[in-house]
């Protein structure tokens, strides 16, 4: 098969990066089985502190390919094949080390709906994001009805979905459907600077994203005691000292990521 998701590690930070540029970087089945090939890469190397994903050539993605719902008329509708699709989806939200969706130019459908299964979305002056699904008479059902009320409030995203409306990078910013402003002039090279950043910071940077997320749910009896063993876990790992250690010498920290 050939390489539609490649991975790349430089200075910690896993760049996986849809090679689809001619079709907007679409995302056919087998982009979907090498996007969860990637985050089980990340998942098996320690070594790894960050991840950035984006889409090769100028867009993110525009959205699943046509050639998946052909497969999906052939199947007949199929709950399986479904959560299979949002599993490579979900794989980038429960990796345990942050994770960036790099967004440039089109971010429609599937690919907004694996922008918001990152821990954070940066975009560039050039993007527009727009949950698309309506103007093919369906849902966002990767992830999209879970993830986008909690980034933005039940009521952005009901409106978002009903109206498949395009968003434009500074309206996604201001409601916060992203939370970081990449530069027009090499918008990949600032994206991987701001991740490169995180790889090297403690191992705290690792447990964070999953405290923040699951804390959501729980009452506050439950989310205090969660943040406890985190805290516990951070107090018996080797950052929490040096950065201790560092601070009485006077000097930059060097963390493990542990």
């Amino acid at each position: 098969m050939d390489e539609v998701v490649s991975y790349e590690v430089v200075e910690r930070v896993a760049h996986v990066t849809i090679e689809r540029p001619d079709k907007r970087n679409a995302m056919s089945l087998e982009v979907f089985r090498q996007l969860s090939e990637r985050a089980a890469e990340v998942a098996a190397d320690p070594d790894v502190g960050a991840v950035v994903v984006a889409g090769r050539g100028g867009a993110f993605s525009s959205g699943i390919d046509v050639s998946v719902f052909a497969t999906m008329a052939q199947q007949g509708p199929d709950e399986a094949f479904i959560a299979e699709l949002q599993d490579a989806f979900t794989a980038y939200e429960e990796l345990d080390v942050p994770t960036i969706a790099a967004i440039e130019g089109y971010c429609f459908g599937g690919g907004i709906q694996l922008a918001a299964a990152c821990h954070l979305r940066a975009v560039a002056p050039d993007a527009e994001l727009s949950v698309l699904e309506a103007r093919w008479g369906l849902v966002p059902d990767l992830g999209g009805t879970w993830r986008l009320p909690r980034l933005v409030g039940l009521g952005r995203a009901t409106e978002l979905t009903l109206t498949a409306r395009r968003v434009p990078a500074d309206e996604a910013l201001a409601m916060g459907l992203a939370e970081l402003a990449l530069p027009a002039d090499d918008p990949q090279g600032a994206a991987h600077a701001y991740a490169a950043r995180l790889a090297a910071g403690p191992g705290s940077l690792r447990r964070a994203p999953r405290l923040l997320r699951e804390n959501l749910g729980p009452d506050r009896d439950t989310a205090l005691a969660t943040e406890r063993e985190t805290q516990l876990a951070c107090l018996a790992g080797p950052d929490t000292r040096e950065a201790m250690t560092a601070r009485f010498e006077g000097r930059e920290p060097r963390f493990v990521g542990r």
